[in-house]
């Protein structure tokens, strides 16, 4: 208070045109000094008080915005393979070569990424989709392919908005790897070897195949299968339409160890998760059927997912996915409030339960009954 009543009589002399001495001078320096000091030392505490609330702000809701995050990334990646799908299919002239060498080879006039190369498959048709993002430009007329006529009926080649897609139909279901080098991509078949594969059909309704599709959570699944020695086909990774009836017939046809159908609904009047597994009792497999697979499941989906058991349904005319089946086939109908799968958060934390749940399903079941 002293400074500050010296510094205000100084400023007054000043005001009036009276001479100040050094002495006055140097302290009028010094309190202006000290002035700004104090202001600096205000204006870090405050900064750092912000930015703690900030900090703990964040902390607190960081669910919250890691979810908005990912569904944000997953809703444009969704809209752009919608909008590319809605875009008309543009051959390209392609030369073939024939060579029985159990591979596709796609030779490039330029190089591609190793990230701009997607591959999907719709098994239910026996089909590979290679998709070359960003190519239609690179990629011209004459495009050279090599084929092998004893493993793929046909190869189609076209352009979808700025993509090149390369369709390759197979006779048969095969297992198929892909390399990429400077000049060419190479997809190398391998007969599907039913003795030393683990086989399991995951089915959920077409309309419902995005619920899964945040990136690392297939990377997490893929790294998973290849850890367990499975071969996963998974419906809801296609892009074309399917139904129960055509799961389930694929899933016959090769024999699978299991096949596991989950729905989602919503309900106003449900307070909490719970689940409804549908099995097939009354047809007889040996060792490891449906009602086995359907316990493991319920146990699974409680224990990964929070789903509380809401008993056992025996399979109806409405359940092809599990009264078609003639292997080990369950159904589990989970219900949730619908307000929660409204929530981003809450709908990111229930999906990746989902998940878990399905990976337990899957590793309890093996540990139990492994493949002959």
């Amino acid at each position: 208070m002293k400074n500050s009543r010296e510094y205000n009589d100084i400023m007054d002399m000043a005001g009036t045109g009276i001479a100040l001495t050094r002495e006055e001078e140097a302290l009028i320096v010094s309190l202006r000094r000290d002035r700004f000091y104090a202001q600096a030392r205000a204006a870090a505490v405050a900064f750092c008080v912000l930015s703690i609330a900030l900090m703990v702000g964040f902390k607190l809701n960081e669910g919250f915005f890691d979810a908005n995050s990912r569904f944000s990334l997953l809703m444009e990646s969704v809209n752009r393979t919608e909008e590319n799908l809605s875009y008309p299919k543009l051959n390209v002239r392609a030369e073939f070569e024939d060579a029985r060498q159990a591979q596709l080879v796609i030779r490039l006039d330029a190089p591609i990424a190793a990230e701009n190369i997607n591959v999907r498959e719709e098994f239910t048709k026996n089909k590979i989709v290679v998709t070359l993002l960003g190519a239609s430009e690179t990629v011209q007329d004459g495009m050279r392919l090599v084929t092998d006529s004893a493993i793929m009926d046909a190869v189609g080649v076209y352009r979808q908005n700025r993509d090149v897609v390369v369709e390759i139909f197979c006779n048969d279901v095969y297992n198929w790897s892909l390399s990429r080098q400077e000049d060419r991509i190479v997809v190398d078949f391998q007969a599907f070897d039913r003795v030393e594969d683990k086989v399991v059909v995951v089915y959920m309704p077409y309309a419902d195949r995005n619920r899964l599709a945040i990136p690392e959570w297939q990377q997490s699944l893929s790294k998973f299968a290849a850890d367990n020695h499975i071969r996963l086909f998974l419906a809801y990774n296609m892009q074309e339409s399917y139904t129960q009836e055509e799961i389930v017939a694929f899933a016959n046809r090769i024999g699978a160890d299991m096949l596991l159908g989950i729905e989602v609904k919503g309900g106003a009047q449900s307070t909490g998760v719970s689940a409804v597994t549908v099995c097939n009792t009354v047809y007889f497999i040996p060792e490891f059927n449906s009602a086995q697979l359907a316990i493991l499941t319920a146990e699974a989906f409680a224990d990964a997912a929070g789903a509380e058991p809401a008993g056992f349904r025996e399979c109806g005319e409405e359940d092809a996915l599990v009264r078609q089946a003639v292997v080990p086939a369950a159904l589990i109908e989970l219900s949730a409030p619908q307000q929660e799968l409204d929530r981003v958060e809450a709908l990111y934390k229930f999906n990746e339960s989902i998940l878990a749940a399905m990976k337990k399903t899957i590793t309890d079941v093996f540990e139990m009954y492994a493949p002959d």
